[in-house]
């Protein structure tokens, strides 16, 4: 496993947590082990009637060797296996696609046989005589607030716990748009919304259980929907409470470049204590832009950069290089492109063809996927690009993250950057600079002219 994601100061993801919720308030006893905070028990596990594990691409791996060892019956939740639900049932007995909330009813089910039928249950997919079945899907709001009580150790006061920056909370999912590289769609073809005292009260309970000592680090509260203002009503309203809050802890949100033509939606950001947006700007080449479905043109993405900076809010960008119109040397022009309008920073990826997307099937259809190795899925090159090598895919995005969080640009941050901010800036930088230092055991392991032959011969 990558041991990037074993990392023990990172925020428990939020899903787990959500669904722990829904089986509690349901009347079901339940445990919660991250592996971003403790070990798991396995002898606690083993004592369960329902483990649920929740996957995504890169962590797949881990949670199939997890589930080897479990004796009772695994249920799998979360993005891979709303993406590849048969490979899933190799290793566990039941898959959850998207939405999770019908876990509660397939623990009704094993537990006292509420439904009188398993294909009641929506969104299941299981296996019954050796053949698969797949549940209709249903969707809707998961509104409630997560208890991260039920995770174990996460209130344990310790230097992990100090670390654990930023808090995570969710108030939307899904997205109206229809990015050719994303995979969003494939999982939510909807969009859903929780309601806005939902997602305060959350934000407020996170704020609450926070240990004093955390004061003396930076307080950052990352609102993780895809796009936060999908529904820009709402957006505005969730905006005017977080006013409402006082607090000194600062918000990031993700959003694309339209967010700038509403001059009120602005003004509420700044209000609200919004000190980052990551913006969705993904490429500087217009044919790229044109590929990737984004339906956006330079002038407009740098007109709305100069309109939200105007408004004293800071703009990350967020790019993905390796379409089939990258070429070499795109990657320098956005390192000047985000040093010449002075970005917080940039997170750069390639393109990743996960399990189940029409990327991915083009890719595997073409022969252009090197190979299956899901733990690399993470922000590696795992394709053949169009006008380079994959060595030099991943290269390019060393050597934009190299100029982007120079040393002279992480001093200026940490000198000038948004207050609250500044010490994760540091931390940012720390990591991709490591992040780099990696990659060079997997441009060797993988991407060298020599893994690639023996791929081949495989």
């Amino acid at each position: 496993m990558n041991k990037r994601y074993d990392l023990k100061s990172l925020t428990p993801s939020l899903g787990p947590v959500t669904i722990a919720t829904l089986l509690y308030d349901a009347g079901h006893s339940v445990s919660v082990f991250s592996e971003y905070v403790t070990d798991v028990d396995k002898d606690a596990v083993n004592r369960a009637d329902l483990v649920g594990i929740s996957i995504t691409t890169y962590n797949a791996k881990r949670g199939f060797k997890l589930a080897q060892d479990i004796k009772p019956p695994v249920v799998f939740g979360g993005f891979h296996a709303s993406l590849a639900p048969d490979e899933c049932l190799d290793y566990g007995d039941y898959v959850i696609r998207g939405d999770g909330h019908p876990v509660v009813l397939l623990a009704d089910f094993l537990s006292n046989g509420i439904l009188k039928q398993i294909n009641q249950i929506p969104n299941l997919v299981y296996k019954k005589e050796g053949q698969i079945f797949y549940n209709p899907s249903a969707t809707k709001a998961v509104d409630v607030v997560p208890d991260f009580s039920m995770v174990k150790d996460y209130h344990r006061v310790n230097l992990h716990r100090m670390l654990r920056i930023p808090l995570l909370t969710n108030g939307s999912r899904g997205c109206h748009f229809n990015c050719s590289f994303c995979s969003i769609k494939a999982i939510y073809p909807d969009f859903k919304k929780k309601n806005k005292a939902t997602l305060i009260q959350d934000i407020k309970t996170q704020i609450k259980h926070q240990p004093f000592l955390s004061k003396f680090l930076p307080r950052i509260v990352w609102i993780t929907d895809d796009n936060f203002f999908s529904d820009k009503a709402w957006a505005k309203g969730v905006l005017k409470e977080l006013i409402t809050l006082k607090t000194q802890y600062r918000f990031v949100i993700q959003a694309r470049p339209d967010i700038a033509g509403d001059d009120e939606l602005l003004s509420l950001l700044k209000k609200a204590g919004i000190g980052i947006v990551y913006m969705g700007i993904e490429s500087l080449n217009p044919q790229s832009l044109a590929d990737l479905n984004k339906d956006l043109t330079i002038k407009e993405i740098t007109d709305a950069i100069k309109k939200i900076k105007r408004f004293g809010i800071d703009v990350h960008g967020l790019f993905v290089f390796g379409d089939d119109a990258f070429e070499k040397g795109d990657g320098l022009k956005v390192a000047q492109f985000v040093k010449h309008h002075n970005l917080s920073g940039a997170l750069i990826q390639p393109l990743i063809p996960f399990p189940g997307t029409r990327l991915y099937a083009k890719l595997k259809q073409e022969g252009r996927l090197l190979h299956e190795d899901w733990q690399f899925y993470n922000g590696k090159v795992v394709f053949r690009p169009r006008n380079m090598t994959a060595a030099e895919l991943q290269q390019e995005i060393c050597d934009c993250y190299r100029r982007v969080f120079s040393p002279l640009r992480v001093i200026r941050f940490l000198l000038k950057g948004p207050k609250g901010f500044r010490l994760a800036g540091l931390g940012e930088a720390v990591f991709r600079h490591l992040e780099c230092l990696k990659s060079r055991n997997y441009i060797k392991d993988k991407l060298s002219y020599q893994a690639i032959a023996d791929l081949e011969q495989k």
